[in-house]
């Protein structure tokens, strides 16, 4: 990876084979609005949306908080350096994860725009092509028991590496048309020494997440899904 100074106090991280050379318009929504290739995808609170770097495609999402906080600083985060920024933080654990053989988005550049105190701030990562949530897939049809068992397995193998995901939801998991599965969004995610306690947490919020996503869409479905997802993930 290389870093390199920008204009307007923006500084940029970005992969040294990345397809162009990333400047601080690169990671700025409006910018791609009129370009080819471009097209805005649904979920999450923040703008996520399909760019096309040198003919290839890649994801921008630009930060925004959530919460109370949220209605008042939008997309604003105090500086207290680039390591301690969220793209910084994000590529970090996308870079192990995606150096461990991991089925994540592989990181492209990160860019964190400082103005005073503060900071706003966009990440730029690999597309995967032919891909669709775990939410979009189960309202079309169920997975098998075996598809479970994969999922539960890959979480742990990402657990393993030491990464606390905080937020897997059938929003953050992606599956292709193999049945191949994905994990997205590491913002706030962490790294750990090993596995102890915490690695409960991600799974209790994606039982919430599948259970509330049964409740809504499928309230009648018998299945077992979250058994073989654990069957996997104790494996």
């Amino acid at each position: 990876m290389v870093q390199k100074p920008s204009p307007s106090n923006c500084h940029i991280l970005q992969q040294r084979d990345a397809p162009a050379p990333l400047t601080a318009e690169h990671f700025d929504l409006d910018y791609w609005t009129d370009k080819p290739g471009y097209a805005e995808l649904g979920g999450g609170r923040g703008a996520t949306v399909r760019i096309s770097l040198q003919g290839q495609d890649a994801i921008l999402r630009h930060y925004y908080r959530g919460g109370l906080v949220g209605k008042f600083l939008t997309d604003q985060y105090l500086w207290l350096g680039k390591s301690m920024s969220r793209p910084w933080r994000e590529w970090k654990i996308l870079e192990r994860a995606y150096r461990a053989g991991l089925p994540v988005p592989k990181p492209v550049g990160a860019c964190a725009c400082r103005r005073g105190w503060w900071y706003r701030a966009a990440i730029i990562t690999g597309y995967l092509p032919d891909t669709e949530t775990l939410a979009a897939r189960l309202e079309k049809t169920e997975l098998a028991a075996k598809a479970w068992y994969r999922l539960g397995a890959l979480i742990k193998q990402l657990q393993a590496q030491g990464i606390r995901h905080p937020d897997l939801t059938v929003t953050n998991i992606l599956i292709d048309t193999q049945e191949r599965f994905y994990l997205i969004d590491f913002d706030n995610a962490r790294i750990k020494n090993r596995l102890d306690d915490w690695q409960w947490g991600p799974l209790a919020r994606l039982q919430r997440s599948l259970d509330k996503f049964n409740r809504e869409s499928r309230p009648d479905y018998p299945g077992d899904d979250w058994q073989a997802l654990m069957d996997g993930y104790q494996s």
